[in-house]
């Protein structure tokens, strides 16, 4: 972990099983990890999840797969390089295409957002009064295709997603202050950035229930009544 500076037998540690920075702003998902091949001399082992490496050349990837980190040191990517050192149980972190984005990382610095890129997760829910919905779909699998279902409406600004309950609902109105402070269940707000604003939509879902870009099949879904 981060805060254990004594000797433990290797330089390093990566997981994503510990509490990530942020944790306590906002229900951060687990990132995923993978080794580059072939291992490298400084890569010691794997147990329990864990990876354990000293000082070297051992590249690591971890990502984001359907948000980006939300430490703001990671400049919203939704990937990135690690490896350990120069300083022991210190990370050096470089983007996919190769930028460095510092030598002091730590390895709880690493929680994937909530939400996906381009959008902000507003924490707490909103009352069924306070917002206008654009539509409820449902056999939505991940945060990232309701985000696709929001930006083919050309009236989205907010959705609201669970994964638990693989539902997604758009919402017309930018949401920025919820109707209470508290979340439900795994349900997140996930509300459009602002310099996102304007930005082209696709087909409305007053004429569609489903998103053609992610076959196979449509989403079943609750329209509002538009009359």
């Amino acid at each position: 972990r981060a805060d254990q500076e004594e000797s433990c037998g290797y330089d390093c540690l990566l997981g994503a099983d510990w509490d990530m920075v942020g944790y306590d702003k906002a229900p951060l998902l687990k990132p995923t990890i993978d080794v580059s091949l072939p291992k490298e001399a400084n890569y010691i082992a794997e147990k329990g999840g864990q990876h354990q490496l000293n000082i070297g050349p051992q590249s690591v990837t971890i990502s984001c797969p359907d948000t980006k980190f939300y430490d703001p040191a990671l400049q919203q990517q939704t990937s990135v390089q690690v490896k350990c050192g120069p300083e022991k149980y210190r990370l050096t972190v470089t983007t996919e295409s190769g930028a460095t984005l510092g030598e002091k990382f730590k390895n709880d610095q690493f929680g994937c957002d909530p939400c996906p890129s381009s959008y902000s997760y507003v924490p707490g829910f909103l009352s069924s009064g306070d917002f206008s919905s654009n539509g409820i779909f449902y056999d939505v699998k991940t945060v990232q295709d309701c985000k696709i279902l929001c930006e083919e409406s050309c009236v989205c600004q907010t959705f609201d997603y669970s994964k638990q309950q693989s539902r997604c609902q758009l919402i017309k109105e930018l949401i920025t202050k919820p109707s209470f402070s508290s979340s439900i269940g795994d349900y997140v707000l996930c509300a459009k950035a602002e310099d996102e604003e304007g930005l082209s939509c696709g087909i409305n879902s007053k004429t569609r229930c489903f998103a053609s870009a992610l076959p196979p099949a449509a989403y079943n879904c609750q329209l509002p009544d538009f009359n």
